[in-house]
């Protein structure tokens, strides 16, 4: 490769009223640049790894990574709609760099149509990227500024009597909310390196046993194979924390217990006690009567004793 032409020097304008020939220089002055730094950072970027192939994406030169499903950027000499074989990593921050615009090399009015078309669907994915990575780190950033006021009881500090009361006031974050970032926060902080998703809170809710219990790789372990199958739910997190037996065992449900039943022994002499009160209770108010009812019972009883023992025999 022949090497690169050292720029003119840049053009100055005239103040007269506009030289066409040095606006002109001017422009190709500036692209010269820009295509210089391109290349710079082209020789920069590290050379794909084995286990990562590259897939192209269709976007005006732009691939995608197909171990993170990362859109990156093609080098300076790669030609318009081509595939570029040397990425360039996202930032350390997990963010996409926006694609930069270009223009075809090609006149036909259709090919141009679907080169600036492959871009902006491009530029789509890069802000989805983007933004599901901002959600995700403004998850781990409140929890970590909560979770350090709460320990120093600053909302004291604040003239508040709780720290919900401070978070509700001056963050309306109420507090459950605060709590439940609070909950998550670590859960989030181990996913960080491995997915650049939106981490919601309420699946999350399913990882904080498994990494109180098993720790931040079996987090990992049952994020990585919830993704396997799609979407990642919580039910889906479920499935994959009882798959790889991180899951808490399920309380079986408590016996019924059983009624118990009544003696019906106790039922009679119960009613027999009652029946001798009740004639004790007449005969302080007529002796004559409760005398008559006591030996009517007296003799039921003698009956009742004499038919039984017949049964009996």
């Amino acid at each position: 490769m022949s090497p690169r032409k050292t720029p003119p020097p840049v053009p100055v304008i005239g103040q007269g009223g506009g030289d066409q020939s040095r606006e002109d220089q001017l422009r190709e002055w500036e692209e010269n640049q820009r295509r210089a730094r391109e290349a710079q950072t082209a020789a920069a970027a590290p050379a794909p790894s084995a286990a990562a192939p590259v897939l192209p994406a269709q976007a005006d030169g732009v691939t995608v990574d197909g171990s993170t499903g990362q859109a990156v950027e093609p080098a300076a000499d790669t030609p318009a709609g081509g595939v570029s074989v040397t990425p360039t990593r996202a930032s350390a921050a997990g963010y996409l760099p926006m694609p930069q615009f270009t223009q075809p090399d090609s006149d036909d009015p259709a090919e141009r149509l679907e080169f600036y078309s492959r871009g902006i669907l491009a530029v789509q994915y890069a802000a989805r990227a983007n933004h599901e990575r901002a959600e995700q780190q403004k998850l781990i950033g409140l929890g970590l500024r909560l979770q350090a006021m709460k320990d120093e009881e600053l909302h004291k500090t604040a003239g508040f009597s709780t720290f919900g009361e401070m978070t509700d006031a001056r963050f309306q974050i109420k507090k459950h909310q605060a709590n439940n970032i609070l909950r998550v926060m670590p859960v989030a902080q181990a996913l960080e390196d491995i997915t650049t998703q939106e981490l919601k809170e309420r699946p999350l809710r399913v990882l904080v046993p498994v990494l109180e219990t098993h720790g931040k790789d079996a987090v990992r372990e049952t994020w990585l194979e919830a993704a396997r199958h799609g979407n990642v739910t919580d039910t889906a997190l479920k499935q994959a924390a009882n798959f790889l037996g991180y899951a808490p065992p399920k309380e079986l449900p408590a016996a019924p217990a059983q009624k118990q039943e009544k003696p019906p022994a106790a039922a009679q002499v119960s009613e027999s006690l009652r029946a001798v009160e009740r004639i004790r209770e007449l005969a302080e108010r007529d002796p004559t009567r409760a005398r008559r009812e006591a030996e009517e019972l007296e003799s039921a009883v003698r009956e009742l004793v004499e038919e039984l023992s017949g049964n009996l025999g």
